[in-house]
């Protein structure tokens, strides 16, 4: 024979089982309170107990889909590792191609100082008299001919740096007598150093005129020389 602490157990058990199914249901809160009650429940168990529901009902929800969605994150990693070896593959690729056009430009520098090491030892040999103009190779002559352009292009800058500075000089002095006129004293020879100076201005005027053309020319020669190079 059941006892009556076991009838009240059970129904006791029987009590926390319907409130828990009552709350997944969605119950109103005035029956589960009295579910509670005949469970023999605190009401901060209660409480508890329905926070628990409510927490594992929104991870229900959440873990909705998780086998399609393990199936996308399997398929995205996939890729993911393809689309690595692919760009690790073609990294690759470039840097040996890099490297290759590196050693290859390299190899070309080599061949272009050799070659033209031997090409300033033949012009050495021929500036000493040892070679015939006739018998030097097309690529000295044209080397020759460069030489002479520079050669040229220095001197013509170096007329126009005679020309310039002496441009300047001529201009100093013009710019001195004309000082020198204004600040001139007055005294009884005045009119004899104001005739001086005027002069002397004038002499220095064409001096000037005639130093700005040798500028000229001399910047137009070396602009020349230069453009030939």
């Amino acid at each position: 024979m059941t006892s009556i602490a076991q009838i009240a157990q059970n129904k006791k058990h029987r009590a926390r089982a319907s409130f828990i199914e009552s709350a997944w249901t969605g119950e109103a809160p005035d029956r589960l309170a009295e579910l509670a009650a005949e469970a023999g429940m605190e009401p901060t168990e209660a409480d508890e107990i329905l926070a628990r529901i409510t927490e594992a009902r929104a991870d229900m929800k959440a873990a909705d889909g998780v086998a399609s969605l393990r199936r996308a994150a399997a398929k995205a990693k996939a890729h993911a590792e393809a689309t690595r070896a692919q760009g690790s593959a073609e990294i690759a690729k470039i840097e040996a191609e890099s490297d290759a056009a590196s050693f290859a430009a390299e190899d070309a520098q080599r061949a272009l100082n050799a070659a033209d090491s031997a090409l300033h030892r033949v012009m050495v040999v021929y500036d000493e008299g040892l070679l015939p103009k006739s018998l030097l190779p097309k690529e000295v002559l044209g080397l020759m001919d460069r030489r002479e352009l520079e050669r040229k292009a220095l001197e013509a800058e170096s007329v126009k740096c005679t020309a310039f500075n002496d441009r300047n000089r001529v201009r100093d002095e013009l710019q001195r007598l004309e000082r020198d006129l204004r600040m001139l004293p007055i005294s009884r020879d005045r009119q004899q150093q104001e005739a001086r100076l005027n002069a002397e201005l004038e002499r220095a005027k064409a001096a000037l005129a005639a130093a700005e053309a040798r500028l000229s020319d001399a910047e137009r020669a070396h602009a020349k020389a230069r453009s030939a190079l």
